[in-house]
């Protein structure tokens, strides 16, 4: 198969079937893949199997799986090959059923996440080598050999009932850079867990996982010290839920105000307990509505478009508009207590770059006309200026020791809170999205022509090209095993990559993508030029999308005790919020 191909219905396999790279090959739900008893050379190992040196895409739903499995008719471990993964990267399984297979899952060189899928009756259960996944919330059971076994790999194995199989998880050699953390274990036969006889150098990273019947975790084959079973203190056991589940999204409309014009800036919550929530629109000015009911508190005319996101210090709003000008907005009177003015230039001074607060305690501002400056929030004077060399459309990332900031130009500047230019690098593309900060050293940036870079100390050490443009989307950076680095584009598509440039799933939106919001419940949200807002999780799945009728720059999200509350503008000229509910519950495999 050198070209993409969707599948679906019953499918027979006798042989061989490759995916060659630059393919892809998606797997409706619902479909049964059943590979035939195949031993052409009598050796005694079936060879069927399907090979996928490009991408898999098999997204099964709850009540809909996909199977690879049999066609005997009395069928039973190793009557097929595996399912086998090559230099492949961003390949996804989910709701997926794998059974009566040799080497299972079999990977080499490559990259993605299996998530709720169910490994069993298998001789091995999975095989990693040298590849870079994330296995979730899976059930891996009655496997002959090995539930899991790994080599030289960075995999997180976390939150997934492992029972029944031969060895549970069996670490070949060099697993340092993998986690393995808070699944339940139960009735395996030599180990639950097991470190081979080459195994080298240090074990991977363990933590909360437990037996069913309430023993130690049984782990052989390492003579330092370890501890399995440590689990992070105020673990919510009580809602623990290892194995496969079934996420379900609510979403209940609170209330939408229509403002008159369009809303580009995202809302900011503010005020006691977050009751107020401050929305920027291009001819409405600042409005300061309730947070529950949309009700309006304050309304800040304003005598030009603002169009970037207010920063918030301290009760104090403050945002720039396109009369050169950045307003301090009182949250609780609703009055402008203080301004500050650039200079007219020939720029073109729309679109402007969000004010920050620096770790320092000043504002600092880029603008049109390549100057990037201090402000004093008190004051509200200007501080010390420097000279880059473009336009600044996007907001820069504090660090704790200086500040990153990119230019239309393509260049990605560090400057020191005290104004010096300390690195530059040539990025070779305009640089109109905020960076994002990767730990204490790392850097995410976007560039117009669509390509992703990292930094580690202030020199790239990784590009990897987008499928379309860049655009304002700032990227979303997590820590975790691999790091994380979500990012959208043009083309409409979310993609993932680990903090070591391996790509580990894409998300198709429809239309382009101005804006990811941070994290919250473990859910991201992503605002749309024509497709609304999705909502999907950290690992790639679409739960639902929030409505509008014009293009959403911008989206605020504010974490209850009992939900998510989301405030978000568009340019169909109105706010709207909404209250999203989250519930997880086991997955019971359909029935035949």
């Amino acid at each position: 198969m050198r070209g993409d191909l969707t599948v679906s219905g019953t499918i027979k396999v006798r042989g061989e079937v490759k995916v060659f790279p630059g393919a892809t090959l998606t797997v409706r739900p619902g479909t049964r893949i059943l590979f035939e008893p195949f031993d052409p050379d009598e050796d005694g190992v079936n060879d069927s199997r399907l090979v996928v040196e490009g991408v898999l895409v098999a997204r099964g739903e709850p009540e809909a799986p996909i199977y690879f499995t049999s066609a005997a008719s009395e069928p039973g471990p190793g009557d097929w090959l595996e399912l086998r993964m090559d230099h492949s990267e961003g390949s996804v399984l989910e709701y997926c059923v794998l059974e009566h297979s040799r080497y299972g899952l079999h990977v080499h060189f490559s990259s993605g996440y299996v998530m709720n899928c169910v490994f069993r009756d298998n001789i091995d259960g999975t095989r990693f080598g040298t590849s870079r996944f994330e296995f979730l919330f899976n059930l891996v059971e009655g496997n002959e050999g090995k539930g899991i076994n790994l080599r030289d790999s960075e995999i997180r194995i976390a939150d997934n009932r492992i029972a029944r199989n031969g060895h549970g998880i069996f670490l070949f050699e060099r697993t340092a850079g993998s986690v393995i953390g808070f699944n339940l274990f139960a009735g395996n036969g030599r180990s639950d867990i097991r470190f081979g006889d080459f195994y080298e150098g240090e074990a991977p990273q363990m933590m909360g996982n437990r037996r069913e019947d309430g023993a130690p975790v049984v782990v052989a084959g390492f003579e330092g010290p370890l501890d399995p079973g440590m689990a992070e203190e105020g673990f919510p056991w009580s809602r623990w839920r290892p194995g496969p589940l079934v996420v379900k999204l609510g979403a209940r409309p609170l209330w939408q105000i229509q403002v008159g014009s369009f809303v580009d800036a995202p809302p900011v919550f503010a005020g006691e307990a977050k009751g107020k929530v401050a929305v920027a629109g291009w001819e409405a000015g600042l409005l300061l509505l309730e947070t529950a009911t949309g009700a309006r508190v304050h309304h800040v005319p304003l005598p030009d478009v603002t169009d970037a996101a207010p920063e918030l210090v301290d009760g104090v709003l403050y945002l720039p508009s396109w009369d050169r000008k950045i307003r301090a907005v009182d949250i609780i009177s609703g009055q402008v207590i203080g301004e500050a003015q650039w200079d007219t230039s020939l720029a073109d001074d729309h679109r402007q770059a969000s004010p920050v607060a620096g770790w320092s305690g000043r504002l600092y501002v880029g603008l049109w006309n390549g100057d990037f400056r201090e402000l004093d929030p008190v004051t509200m004077q200007w501080g010390w200026s420097v000279a880059l060399d473009g336009p600044v459309r996007g907001a820069a990332a504090p660090a704790r020791d200086a500040l990153w900031v990119g230019t239309d130009e393509g260049s990605l500047y560090r400057v020191s809170y005290a104004g010096q230019i300390l690195d530059k690098v040539d990025l070779k593309s305009p640089v109109r999205a905020a960076p994002s900060l990767i730990g204490e050293e790392g850097i995410a940036v976007v560039t117009r022509e669509g390509i992703l870079h990292r930094l580690n100390d202030g020199r790239v050490s990784w590009r990897r090209k987008l499928p379309g443009a860049g655009t304002y989307a700032a990227p979303v950076t997590l820590r975790h095993t691999h790091d994380q680095i979500i990012v959208g584009d043009g083309s409409g598509t979310v993609s993932s990559f680990t903090g070591k440039g391996a790509l580990m799933w894409r998300l198709g939106l429809g239309s382009a993508v101005h804006t990811i919001s941070r994290p919250a419940a473990g859910l991201l949200m992503a605002g749309t030029e024509g497709s609304g807002v999705g909502i999907f999780t950290l690992t790639g799945r679409l739960l639902g999308t929030l409505g509008s009728e014009g293009a959403v720059h911008g989206i605020a999200v504010l974490e209850r005790e009992e939900d998510l509350l989301v405030v978000y503008g568009a340019r169909d000229g109105y706010v709207r919020a909404f209250a999203l509910t989250l519930s997880r519950e086991r997955w019971e495999e359909p029935g035949p």
